[in-house]
């Protein structure tokens, strides 16, 4: 059979027999209640939700004690669903309008808060909806008093099969035994990605059908790192994977040893190694990588967790939390990037024929002025209890910038009229996402304090393709010679001015491109956690001046294939000199 081919969602090799997990879900029977029946609902509907509580609280002190308490965090954000007062009054209110159960009601409200998660064409927000449905089984369940029995667990090793896995449906099943997880559907930022990173098994997600297709017991071979299964594998594959696997744990093993060491080059050029964040619970996994800090806060999952915008002490008491979190370490928080493909209709932002090209980042923000300003509001804030920084998204020239620094110098009078603590001198960046920033680069430099380029939008502005078209996907080509060269003048019109610049698009997680960022002279790079001790390794073993040879070549290149062609065999002859020089 040929191999099957999903997502890479968690590196590493394994082979076993496969253990099949199916779990039915519970679709609630929607009966007609009384108004006077209300009482009595309300009543089972606590009740559901202490024993829901109950359960999930024992698998994240079952996981932390397992795999500590950064892992068992994964499981507070459904704790958090329970306790939410838009949960429950959305139930609630669904009991009064429609007199129906209280399960029923419960299935209503969840279904409107997980339809606005999956609105939102960002694969992380759209993950979370797992979350919400795994609470509302769990509810469901404990409605009928019987609890919740669990997936099976494997009794012998085994690669764990499943359509998808529950939050804590992944918890339940541990370690023990696990060798890694095949899905169905998912994505780099699942939970069950998360947590077979953590494990340190593999994972391979998005096989479209053909994991449940599979025979318990089928005996499969699972390399994490490229996505590829191989059923019923011969000796020779079986010999492979096993060698892999060896190999990798000496590789980790001296990786790990690299997260408190900075990303220097031997000739003593310094980078600094950020992390991209959404949530919470990934800052932990970030600083156990050796991350300086976050260089990407989305903070658009703090707006979309709920259905409506939440209020500035809301913002607040989120954005602070994190800043204490990185103890110290600079947080640079993203604006509300939402519109066009990230829409929401409490927002005001509405679905538009061309969504890329329309109302979104800056230009919502700036026509939004008051939710802008209660943001930055809230940001200046959380300022005032560690080191945090300010970015605006799709800048496209000076006067959006000179509009948005208008509207943080409000809040910061605000503030100080108001008397409340804030830190009004924070630095103010921009995201370089398009042509004309990247055009109007010197002139932006004159008027912030720092450039983060974010090369998802701007590789797919530069070169007028639709990142999520399966029919241009081929141009998506990070080597094109547009955009080197844009990434070249954005750093050279920064470094003119004197001011920092950063990367924090998928660029920064690709190890074959570590040289070519360090040579086009970026002071930071921002990537999520799992890749940072690869791309420190490369670093650390890279002469700044060799890495600028290397961009040097390729900013000449005519063609992204020839650039792709000639940095593979690059790479190739750095891989045989190291191993003869006896350089892991």
């Amino acid at each position: 059979m040929a191999p099957l081919h999903g997502i890479p969602a968690s590196p590493g090799y394994a082979v076993g027999p496969v253990h099949v997990v199916r779990r039915r879900s519970i679709v609630p029977v929607s009966r007609s209640v009384t108004e006077a029946d209300l009482p009595g609902e309300t009543v089972r509907f606590r009740e559901a939700v202490d024993r829901a509580q109950a359960e999930i609280q024992y698998l994240a002190d079952s996981l932390a004690r397992e795999l500590g308490t950064d892992e068992a965090d994964i499981l507070a954000s459904q704790l958090l669903i329970l306790e939410d007062v838009l949960i429950w009054d959305a139930t609630l209110e669904v009991m009064r309008k429609d007199l129906v159960n209280a399960e029923a009601a419960f299935t209503t409200a969840v279904g409107d808060v997980a339809r606005n998660f999956l609105q939102i064409e960002d694969e992380v927000f759209r993950e979370r909806v797992g979350d919400l449905r795994d609470v509302e089984q769990r509810v469901l369940r404990a409605f009928t008093g019987a609890g919740d029995p669990g997936p099976e667990v494997p009794t012998v090793p085994s690669v764990v099969v499943a359509h998808d896995l529950a939050p804590s449906d992944t918890a339940a099943l541990g370690r023990e035994n696990v060798l890694g997880f095949l899905m169905d559907v998912g994505g780099t930022t699942s939970h069950v990605a998360i947590l077979a990173r953590s494990l340190g098994v593999p994972a391979v997600v998005g096989l479209g059908g053909r994991a449940l297709a599979l025979e318990p017991g089928t005996q499969v071979a699972l390399d994490g790192s490229i996505g590829e299964v191989v059923v019923d594998p011969d000796r020779a594959t079986i010999d492979r994977i096993h060698g892999l696997a060896r190999t990798a744990a000496v590789t980790n093993e001296k990786l790990a040893g690299l997260r408190d060491l900075p990303a220097l080059t031997p000739d003593g050029h310094r980078v600094r190694l950020m992390a991209n964040v959404e949530m919470l619970l990934e800052v932990d996994e970030a600083l156990a990588r050796g991350a300086e800090g976050v260089g990407l806060l989305r903070t658009e999952f703090f707006f979309f967790q709920h259905q409506r915008i939440p209020t500035e002490e809301e913002q607040v008491r989120a954005y602070t939390e994190l800043v204490r979190r990185m103890q110290g370490r600079p947080v640079v928080f993203r604006t509300l990037d939402v519109g066009g493909d990230k829409v929401s209709d409490y927002l005001g932002a509405k679905r538009e024929y061309n969504p890329f090209l329309g109302w979104r980042g800056i230009r919502f923000l700036l026509a939004n002025r008051a939710l802008f300003k209660t943001q930055v509001r809230a940001i200046l804030r959380a300022a005032a209890v560690g080191q945090a920084k300010l970015m605006f998204p799709m800048i496209s020239g000076v006067q959006e910038l000179r509009d948005a620094r208008e509207v943080c110098e409000e809040a910061a009078a605000e503030l100080e009229r108001e008397g409340i603590e804030h830190d009004p001198d924070l630095e103010i960046g921009v995201m370089v996402e398009t042509p004309s920033a990247v055009l109007a680069a010197d002139l932006l430099a004159a008027e912030c304090d720092f450039f983060s380029i974010g090369t998802n939008d701007l590789i797919q502005y530069m070169l007028a393709m639709d990142r999520g078209n399966s029919r241009v996907s081929y141009l998506y080509q990070p080597l094109h010679p547009a955009v080197l060269r844009a990434i070249d003048r954005t750093v050279k019109a920064a470094h003119a001015a004197g001011r920092w610049v950063g990367l924090c698009g998928e660029m920064g997680a690709e190890t074959r491109l570590a040289e070519v960022l360090l040579g086009l002279g970026l002071d930071e790079i921002s990537l999520h956690g799992p890749a940072l001790p690869k791309i420190k390794q490369v670093i650390r073993w890279t002469n700044l001046s060799e890495a600028r040879s290397i961009v040097d070549t390729l900013l000449d290149m005519p063609t992204a294939e020839d650039a792709n062609a000639w940095l593979a065999d690059y790479i190739a002859r750095r891989k045989r000199d190291r191993v003869e020089e006896g350089t892991p």
